[in-house]
């Protein structure tokens, strides 16, 4: 494809992806959002930092294999918000093509589909993990009964069925793992690490910017929250998975229900305009800027 048709098809693609984001930023009811978010910037910074701790994650994990300048960090700005509002995985797809075009003369210690593939496997593993632990951890905090009872009834099935096949592929991701994975155990390892270290920080980001908005709801709920929360949105087959996790939020607040449940959906609308703001600076950095270094430079690095 010529180099003028690929720009105009990429500019194309940009227009057509921020009108879907501002189509779903103008779906919000911003007035009852604006109603219930706290004034303090301080919640904001650490919303936003929580947010740009993925891409940041992935700049240094994929540093390590390609010649990538600081500049790069809007290409995963833009795999997150692709892979997050509009498909599943079409960020990834996004970066390999991306990977393809502007590395393929360069020397790069792990190839565009090796890096991308076990960068993606080993991140479902890492939230899988992170699930796991998370609902462990509302055990030992006393809420195991509260979450069994949330996790009862005809209506629960498919979040059961849901969480069977994110362990089983878990699992079989183990099992044939020689066959899956493209990279060493070693260097999968280190990814691994790397995406859990992520998780980590994110949460606990999030968890603070929760604690500081409603310091009347107790630590430990919040963790509760975060688990469930994280447990929801990773399922398949679960239909409406904002409504669920709002339905669970007002089951284990008690008197503080309402305050958390217009909180959840302000936050809710919060990820959707970091989608929107980090895709609009992504295209322009990306447009007007280096996203690779030359051979001389990543020698030197």
């Amino acid at each position: 494809m010529p180099p003028a048709v690929q720009r105009i098809v990429s500019l194309l693609l940009s227009a057509a992806i921020f009108v879907w984001l501002a189509r779903s930023v103008m779906q919000i009811g911003w007035a009852e959002v604006l109603a219930v978010l706290p004034a303090n910037p301080l919640f904001y910074l650490l919303v936003a930092t929580s947010y740009m701790v993925t891409p940041a994650n992935d700049y240094v994990i994929f540093r390590r294999w390609w010649p990538l300048a600081p500049c790069s960090l809007a290409i995963f700005s833009k795999k997150r918000v692709l892979n997050e509002a509009v498909l599943g995985h079409s960020g990834d797809a996004y970066l390999y093509l991306w990977a393809r075009r502007h590395l393929g003369d360069c020397d790069l210690r792990a190839g565009p589909l090796a890096a991308v593939k076990d960068v993606a496997v080993t991140s479902a593993l890492a939230g899988n993990a992170a699930t796991l632990f998370l609902l462990l951890l509302t055990i030992l905090l006393g809420k195991g009964a509260t979450v069994q009872q949330i996790f009862t009834g005809a209506s629960m099935r498919p979040v059961i069925a849901g969480f069977v096949v994110v362990l089983s592929v878990s699992a079989a991701i183990l099992v044939f793992s020689r066959r899956v994975l493209s990279l060493s155990a070693k260097e999968n390892f280190q990814l691994f690490c790397l995406h859990s270290l992520r998780l980590l920080v994110a949460s606990t980001l999030l968890l603070f910017a929760w604690v500081l908005a409603l310091p009347m709801v107790a630590i430990g709920t919040w963790v509760v929250l975060g688990a469930l929360r994280m447990l929801v949105t990773r399922l398949p087959f679960v239909p409406n998975k904002e409504i669920l996790f709002a339905a669970i939020s007002i089951s284990l607040t008690g008197s503080a229900a309402p305050q958390v449940a217009a909180l959840m959906a302000a936050a809710g609308a919060l990820h959707v305009l970091c989608h929107v703001l980090a895709y609009l600076g992504a295209s322009i950095a990306e447009r007007h800027g280096e996203t690779t270094r030359d051979n001389a430079q990543a020698a030197a690095a």
